[in-house]
């Protein structure tokens, strides 16, 4: 019945800020052998109302605490009460962190106590952590990675908590770097520090991520004097990203089925499966006038993959249209704004920062124009020459 209580009090925790408030929400003491001590603790009626509140004790050291009252009551009136709670430690306990909860339940108004205990409506917690240093040189420790782009800094924290009795003089990480094949790519050591008992400091060191984007594995040994702890963390360089490079349309005639060839790039370092893209081709008011995707396809890494989409352009004018092509996957989407110009046998897409190249749908006749227009500018030239050379004929001659 008891842990029924408790359970249900913690989830009344959530909603307790609305009506019920505790401060301090932690009082942290370091153990003396056989301490005893009185703690004061503030219920705050944030309500405003009328209400019963009864209180708790669980936990490690709940054994020894002691309440001097076990329930209580508000008025409206009443913005806040104090309250105590005794503390009595034995001569020793094992070494490292010891903690309890007092809780404050909020009942309704007019029941029993002994038939509200599942009753409680909202309710509060106020904690006790009772750290037991450890003897002589002792270090806690974790490694906190923080991913970054390409080129830009990882940065490594290492909050380290000198729990011994005694200082800690000298506190240094030697950090080694593997890639997701295992293999180590680089290594470091942080600058050294000190930290006092009781204290709590933290290394910062800034790692240059200029390695390929991807998952890596920093394995760190955490040295303090005499001591040595083992650090592991996974960390990332970049994210998953596709890039759209360029579009197609080979042999484009406005009224037909157009197929658009896209070139997406993966430059993640992994592969990357179930990506598509979606086009929206919009008119000249911004509503969509069509919308077409591509078959679904899997990118390796670090490599370029074509995707083909199919425009059906029966009724679509000559003129310059909005469209956005998203490249979809995983749970992200990269979308490009670009413009599609329509002419009757072309499709020329602009964006991207440049105009992506097209194939022309009257290709070879163009060709041809430019053929023919070249021989007649050689006959042109040459029969120029022809005349100039016999008119110079004459003139010699007379």
């Amino acid at each position: 019945m008891n842990k029924l209580i408790f359970f249900i009090a913690g989830i009344l925790l959530i909603s307790s800020v609305y009506a019920l408030g505790i401060t301090p929400a932690r009082t942290t003491l370091d153990f003396k052998e056989s301490l005893k001590v009185n703690v004061d603790f503030e219920v705050i009626n944030s309500g405003n109302k009328n209400m019963n509140v009864v209180f708790s004790v669980q936990g490690e050291l709940s054994d020894y605490i002691k309440l001097p009252i076990k329930e209580a009551s508000f008025l409206a009136s009443d913005r806040s009460k104090t309250f105590t709670y005794e503390i009595n430690l034995p001569e020793e306990l094992s070494p490292g962190l010891h903690t309890a909860e007092v809780f404050i339940m909020e009942i309704p108004s007019g029941q029993d106590i002994g038939a509200t205990q599942v009753l409680a409506t909202l309710a509060v917690v106020t904690q006790l952590h009772i750290y037991v240093p450890y003897p002589g040189k002792y270090a806690n420790a974790k490694m906190v990675v923080y991913n970054a782009n390409q080129g830009e800094d990882i940065l490594f924290v290492f909050p380290i908590v000198s729990a011994g009795e005694f200082d800690l003089t000298s506190v240094r990480a030697n950090v080694e770097i593997f890639n997701n094949m295992g293999e180590k790519i680089d290594s470091f050591t942080t600058p050294t520090m000190s930290v006092l008992s009781g204290e709590k400091k933290e290394i910062v060191y800034k790692w240059k991520a200029d390695v390929p984007i991807g998952n890596y594995r920093a394995v760190a040994g955490l040295v303090y004097d005499e001591g040595l702890i083992n650090l592991e963390e996974f960390f990332t360089v970049g994210s998953k990203e596709l890039e759209l490079k360029e579009i197609t349309a080979k042999g484009f005639r406005l009224g037909e089925i157009a197929k658009l060839e896209m070139l997406v790039e993966n430059k993640w370092s992994e592969p990357i499966s179930g990506v598509y893209i979606e086009t929206k081709i919009k008119n000249d008011k911004g509503n969509i006038m069509s919308v077409f995707q591509s078959p679904s396809q899997n990118i390796d890494a670090l490599s370029k993959q074509f995707f083909a989409s199919y425009w059906d352009t029966a009724g679509v004018r000559v003129g310059t249209y909005e469209t956005e092509v998203s490249i979809n996957y995983a749970d992200k989407s990269s979308k490009n704004n670009l413009k599609f110009r329509v002419d009757e046998n072309e499709l020329t897409i602009l964006g991207l920062g440049y105009v992506i190249s097209t194939d022309k749908g009257g290709g070879t006749d163009t060709i041809i124009v430019v053929l023919i227009i070249a021989i007649v500018l050689l006959i042109l030239i040459n029969l120029l020459w022809f005349f100039l050379f016999r008119k110079r004929l004459k003139i010699n001659k007379k």
